[in-house]
């Protein structure tokens, strides 16, 4: 009789608490979302209509978008000193009081705009759009207002020149650019993009960042998370890119991407029956172009001839831009097959450059965070598969440039403290990724315990937008944890059979 007597008073005591702990959290979210609501209207002037012209995508999208020019430091250490601009753009919600902690998608490259590239996936996160605003940062030295700006040889006469030649007047060209720059390149690097992040959430008024990162976005995201774990809700990984992996690591694992769709053509049977010469082909282009033959090939955006000097590396650089895409992978033998017969139409097709990448910015990141830190001897690889395009021509670029000494904390792979320990992680590998394979997101898995590492077969660079993942994104940040993230409805995704012919062949899908 006395158990139960004290049994129901506690029980009832503890239910009180529940509820009156519940209640409090309650209230500090209200108090968080109404927060929010005041400072956007407090930042209304501040706010403008998002650039946009004939030529914008998703024009409808920015219009309803609003966006602001937000100044920081070009020097932290010398706040008076030069000041950047950077161009922020925030797609609000759909449901008028959202919630307090936006969505963030940082972008690859290194040197991709937020607000172009950003804006251009950013139908797949819908369903996150609901409740919450999306928030794009160009990264500074990114975008229309980036000061790196330089006009650097890129148009098709150069086509026409050795790739001695190439390099020689890219390099030139670099130099000049660097002694005429309104800018300091030595201060477009991670570890300051980020402290500009938390300063345009704090100046937003957002309390934490849910934060979304492909490729080289994931170590933006990581660096975030390092410097800033109390304003980190959750965070998204997809192809995790740590310093140190351009240019050295992703050439080697660029060549090992090949083999490995080479060697699954040889193991399919359609694909092994349409092209049973396959690697030996390659073998023979790879000799067969060894040195640069002057090609009168097809220009298939101008719509005319132009002369093209032609060789193996050329060839591996378009293999290389093939693997990144499921979708172009399974043409990887077709076209192999199709080069070793004289039909370059194919390759010729993939020699645009994305436009929206700023190189500067891209070397201002590398020649600080990765090639300092590359593992293995360059002489191990050179003149191996996509040697110059991958790794000379950085090489080159960081001989020149200016840098300065990084922090030291910066490089820190561990969740080092019980804030970075406790913020949920998804971490996507796709299973033919040919510059951020399943290993290096297995190594920032193991550094952080509250993490889960999936990954997906068939799929070369970026799991996003394939299969379940956006629903298993938008529970993980509807949720704010990993628990009940079901990643079982990722399996559907396998292997899809190579194309034999124009047509695709016997099997379609």
């Amino acid at each position: 009789m006395s158990v139960r007597n004290w049994g129901l008073p506690f029980c009832a005591s503890v239910g009180l608490l529940l509820l009156s702990a519940c209640s409090g959290q309650d209230s500090a979210h209200k108090l968080q979302q109404r927060a929010l609501q005041a400072r956007t209207q407090q930042l209304g002037a501040e706010f403008h209509a998002c650039p946009r012209d004939a030529g914008s995508s998703l024009a409808s999208l920015r219009a309803e978008s609003r966006c602001l020019e937000f100044q920081v430091a070009e020097n932290p250490e010398q706040s008076t000193g030069r000041q950047l601009s950077l161009q922020v753009m925030v797609v609000p919600s759909i449901r008028p009081l959202p919630e307090p902690d936006p969505f963030v998608i940082l972008v690859g490259g290194p040197g991709q705009a937020a607000t172009v590239d950003g804006l251009g996936i950013l139908p797949l996160f819908q369903q996150i759009r609901q409740q919450r605003d999306i928030l794009l940062v160009d990264q500074r030295g990114t975008g229309p207002l980036s000061p790196l700006q330089c006009e650097l040889p890129e148009d098709d006469s150069l086509l026409q020149a050795s790739a001695e030649l190439m390099r020689k007047v890219q390099t030139d060209a670099l130099r000049d650019c660097l002694t005429t720059l309104d800018a300091d390149p030595r201060y477009y690097t991670t570890d300051l993009a980020v402290r500009d992040l938390d300063a345009i959430r704090a100046y937003l008024g957002y309390s934490q960042l849910n934060l979304w990162g492909g490729s080289y976005g994931t170590r933006v995201a990581l660096a975030y998370l390092q410097y800033f774990p109390a304003q980190t809700r959750t965070v998204t990984i997809d192809g995790v890119a740590p310093p140190g992996v351009l240019p050295v690591e992703a050439a080697l694992d660029a060549k090992r991407a090949l083999q490995h769709v080479l060697g699954l053509c040889a193991e399919e049977s359609q694909c092994q029956q349409a092209f049973p010469d396959l690697l030996a082909h390659y073998q023979e282009l790879q000799q067969r172009y060894a040195q640069e033959q002057v090609l009168s090939l097809p220009n298939p955006t101008m719509g005319k001839v132009r002369q093209l000097n032609f060789s193996a590396e050329l060839i591996n650089a378009s293999l290389f831009q093939m693997l990144y895409s499921r979708e172009t992978a399974r043409l990887i033998p077709l076209t192999v097959e199709q080069v070793y017969q004289g039909q370059f139409e194919a390759l010729t097709a993939l020699l645009a450059s994305d436009s929206s990448l700023n190189l500067l910015m891209h070397y201002a990141v590398v020649c600080h965070e990765d090639v300092p830190r590359m593992p293995t001897p360059v002489t191990a690889i050179e003149h191996d598969f996509v040697y110059q395009t991958l790794v000379q021509t950085r090489l080159d670029a960081c001989a020149l440039w200016p840098t300065r000494a990084m922090p030291a904390d910066y490089f820190s792979q561990q969740a080092e403290n019980e804030l970075q320990a406790k913020v949920p992680m998804l971490v996507f590998s796709g299973s033919q990724d040919p510059v951020t394979p399943r290993r290096w997101g297995e190594q920032v898995a193991m550094a952080h315990p509250n993490s889960l590492h999936i990954e997906a077969k068939g799929v070369g660079h970026g799991v996003f937008q394939y299969g379940c993942t956006t629903d298993l994104i938008a529970h993980l940040v509807e949720q704010g944890s990993l628990q009940a993230v079901d990643a079982a409805c990722l399996q559907e995704l396998q292997v899809r059979p190579f194309f034999v012919s124009a047509s695709g062949g016997v099997q379609h899908d």
